[in-house]
């Protein structure tokens, strides 16, 4: 067919859907004026008292103290959170894609001999200014909580974060068109190096807490990444410095406008297979969150996800049937490393909170060793992936001689073997440093009771409708806060009983007989827990 007839249907069909469709964008831009109503209520409302009530929970923490040292190493950490924001919005673009269509525009209306780039690149833009104005109020937020601790303008500050927001959210969604535009980029070892390249940014500032770094370092990180560019106007109105900084500007604006540029030229030629997938994972992720089966939301997004895996000789099976279970786990694991770097990540991140919690005043004890408990959570969900797979698909499990509730407990040997050397290195170090706290040994007790409460999450299955529709009360209808509390009873419950045994000994500085029965006694309980949840959910 010729251009001019291409052209011609084109616009035929545009206009056919303009009139089919004039009633439904009508309300489409009510909803979206109402959510924005919506938004910007909930924000004044609750979003300002809460970035207070954080500010005034770290200075009793003692943060206060180090917001000096944070704002100084605004240079290192700011390129690397940018850098970090940028993968993860580009990373949806794996399962969400900057284009969604509907099931009918891709069934009746891309096959059709048109010109594809009309109705595709609209809805990129309107999903680059989604993003973008989500970003934007974002940029503000960070720009405020940096302005608190910088004493410089709030207005000023607030505003160079919204630009950085911006222009991140913006570079963010158009590289995600570069991942549907070629399904076999990135490659497994090329998305490896992209997160050890934004870890070795995100090691920067940490090293520049704990050592004094040389001047180089900080105009390395604000000038040969395009993150440090977009950081250097937020450096300036928070810190007086970088004084490039509106050449800096001016390169990140450049870098990020031929970015979005090239996505629109990538727009049009997306394949159509990759639509259709993207279409059906809306429908039914949009179902799964409505319905509040998170589980079924997270098994689509990741039914997108073609990591190219291949098969290993390491580790060789056992030859034992009694470690068939934590071979399986481990392969599994090693197959999908992000599970293993985030369980790491969160591992260390529970042990330094835990290690801080002594040295602090007032609530701050009690609020790092919540907070302490609730990321060493965190790390045991990671790792107990094997187990979720099993729950979600009876078959993967269905050959094993076992009970559910025998499988379940033998999917918490891999987590818990790896979270105890996880902690006894981490300990060591603590105590190198000088930072030993006598909650770290509690929790190193506390270990098998995480990994059962994260067994409890894994095998929980999905909420029953009595829960979400609740009862109705004079303070509104309770299945909210019910399906809350049945989502979040892991870690509530292991917070619960672990928390005051951890504040006691750092409160005494030791750890007495009767704080190390009770928490030995709590990881009996929560394991016995989780052997009966996965004995409920298959009935067996």
């Amino acid at each position: 067919m010729s251009a001019e007839a291409t052209a011609a249907n084109t616009s035929a069909v545009l206009s056919f859907l303009r009139e089919v469709r004039a009633e439904r964008r009508a309300e489409k831009r009510k909803s979206a004026m109402f959510a924005l109503y919506v938004l910007a209520l909930v924000g004044a409302v609750w979003g300002v008292p809460l970035l207070r009530g954080a500010l005034r929970i770290g200075s009793e923490i003692g943060l206060g103290v180090h917001s000096r040292t944070l704002v100084d190493t605004l240079p290192l950490w700011s390129p690397a959170l940018m850098a970090l924001a940028t993968l993860l919005i580009a990373r949806t673009g794996a399962w969400r894609g900057p284009v969604v269509l509907d099931g009918a525009s891709v069934a009746w209306i891309l096959p059709q001999p048109i010109s594809r780039g009309p109705f595709l690149v609209p809805r990129f833009v309107a999903s680059a200014g989604l993003s973008a104005l989500l970003g934007t109020l974002l940029g503000v937020a960070a720009g405020y909580l940096v302005a608190e601790d910088s004493s410089r303008s709030v207005l000023l500050v607030a505003g160079a974060g919204a630009w950085v927001g911006l222009g991140t959210a913006l570079a963010g969604t158009a590289l995600s068109a570069f991942w549907v535009r070629f399904p076999g980029f990135p490659t497994p070892r090329q998305m490896a190096l992209l997160w050890c390249g934004v870890t070795a940014l995100g090691v920067l500032p940490f090293a520049a807490l704990l050592w004094n770094l040389p001047p180089w370092v900080y105009t390395a990180s604000t000038w040969l990444t395009p993150w440090g560019w977009a950081s250097q106007p937020l450096t300036a109105a928070a810190t007086g410095g970088a004084p490039l900084w509106p050449v800096a500007m001016g390169l990140w604006s450049i870098a990020v406008a031929a970015v979005v540029l090239i996505a629109v030229r990538l727009i049009p030629d997306i394949p159509q297979e990759a639509l259709r997938l993207r279409a059906t994972l809306a429908e039914r992720l949009t179902a799964s969150i409505f319905a509040m089966d998170l589980r079924q939301a997270r098994s689509s997004m990741r039914a997108s996800r073609r990591d190219g895996l291949r098969s290993s000789r390491w580790p060789a099976p056992p030859r034992s049937r009694w470690l068939v279970v934590p071979w399986r786990d481990l392969v599994a694991l090693l197959r999908a490393p992000g599970r293993l770097v985030w369980g790491s990540a969160w591992c260390a991140v529970s042990i330094a909170v835990s290690a801080l919690a002594p040295t602090r005043s007032g609530y701050g004890p009690l609020i790092l060793a919540f907070v302490g408990v609730c990321l060493l959570y965190l790390a045991a969900a990671q790792l107990v992936e094997p187990a979720r797979l099993d729950s979600d698909d009876m078959r993967r499990s269905g050959f094993l001689p076992y009970s559910s509730g025998s499988l379940a407990l033998r999917h918490g040997i891999v987590p818990l073997c790896w979270l105890f050397a996880l902690w006894v290195l981490g300990g060591a170090a603590a105590i190198a440093l000088g930072m030993a706290a006598p909650g770290l040994l509690v929790l190193l007790t506390a270990l098998p009771g995480a990994v059962g409460t994260a067994l409890v999450s894994a095998y929980r299955g999905q909420p029953s409708f009595d829960l979400l529709v609740g009862a109705e009360t004079a303070m509104g209808n309770t299945g909210p806060m019910q399906a809350a509390f049945w989502y979040l009873r892991g870690p509530l419950t292991l917070a619960l009983f672990v928390v005051p045994p951890v504040a006691v000994a750092n409160a005494l500085g030791s750890v007495g007989p009767y704080s190390t029965a009770w928490v030995l006694f709590v990881d009996a309980l929560l394991l016995f827990w989780a052997w009966w949840t996965a004995r409920k959910l298959y009935r067996s």
